[in-house]
């Protein structure tokens, strides 16, 4: 019984079976690089449907992969179905004693895309790591940060923590730069500058309102803590709406006289999210 099994498995997985499932394999690759290149170009061409275009890919990576693996059972194998409980048999032993952690990424990579609680193109915070997803793997995710280092994270570990994400799907998210101003500041004239660095800047979604908040604050003196919340018109652009706004705001105060440039050294560094 053991050897009639054992025969069909090797006739069933012969050469030149295994040489056309290799190639129907490389393919299905060479299929996805293109679709990949003309998803690229289609996000270029229309950069306001950037994330949708980017979020739909790896949906259809998943099923492409899917029905790749079955054609090449079914079709170019074609196993009797002995065969198949057999070698699930097999493979379910091996992957529970080996292979635990890969399958943990597997499952939670097919969570992540179904769920969608991020998708390509969104700004997430995971753990110490911030950055816009650029892959969604079924092992893993990849997020590019501002300082331009690629982060892999594990989907498992992914899943099972805390995800903060900045804009969810859309195009756009709120930006906030902070700054700490001497307390005898005038208020208004300050916010006003505020709002117009902000609503100046070529980065800004001006679309959604540009809002300046004012609190107190204490750090050995007494300060006036402004926080300004304007929305970026592309989640890439998000340190540069910070640093223009920065700029704008801080050259502002200075012309109008109501800091030196020497203080304006000394001012709370530009923070966004």
């Amino acid at each position: 019984m053991k050897d009639d099994t054992l025969r069909t498995i090797i006739e069933q997985f012969s050469l030149w079976r295994l040489a056309l499932a290799a190639a129907f394999f490389l393919l299905t690759w060479l299929f996805l690089r293109l679709l990949a290149h003309a998803a690229d170009g289609l996000a270029e061409k229309f950069p306001r449907y950037r994330l949708f275009i980017a979020s739909l890919f790896p949906v259809l990576r998943l099923g492409i992969w899917i029905g790749a693996f079955a054609f090449v059972v079914f079709a170019v194998f074609s196993p009797p179905l002995n065969t198949i409980i057999a070698i699930s048999a097999s493979a379910g032993l091996a992957i529970g004693l080996g292979a635990q952690d890969l399958i943990k990424n597997l499952i939670a990579g097919v969570l992540i895309l179904f769920d969608r609680p991020f998708q390509v193109g969104d700004m997430i915070e995971v753990g110490d790591h911030y950055g816009e997803v650029t892959n969604i793997g079924l092992r893993s995710i990849c997020i590019r940060t501002f300082g331009d280092s690629a982060v892999t994270l594990p989907n498992a570990m992914v899943l099972g923590q805390a995800v903060s994400n900045s804009n969810s799907g859309a195009l756009d998210e709120m930006v906030e730069v902070e700054f700490s101003l001497p307390a005898h500041v005038d208020v208004q004239l300050a916010k006003a500058l505020a709002w117009e660095a902000a609503a100046c800047s070529p980065y800004a979604f001006l679309k959604k309102p540009v809002k300046v908040m004012i609190e107190d604050s204490f750090d050995r003196t007494f300060l006036t803590r402004l926080k300004i919340k304007t929305y970026v018109l592309d989640v890439r652009y998000e340190r540069l709406l910070a640093s223009d706004i920065s700029e704008r705001f801080k050259t502002a105060l200075v012309e109008q006289g109501m800091i030196s440039e020497k203080t304006v050294l000394g001012l709370l560094p530009a923070q966004s999210r």
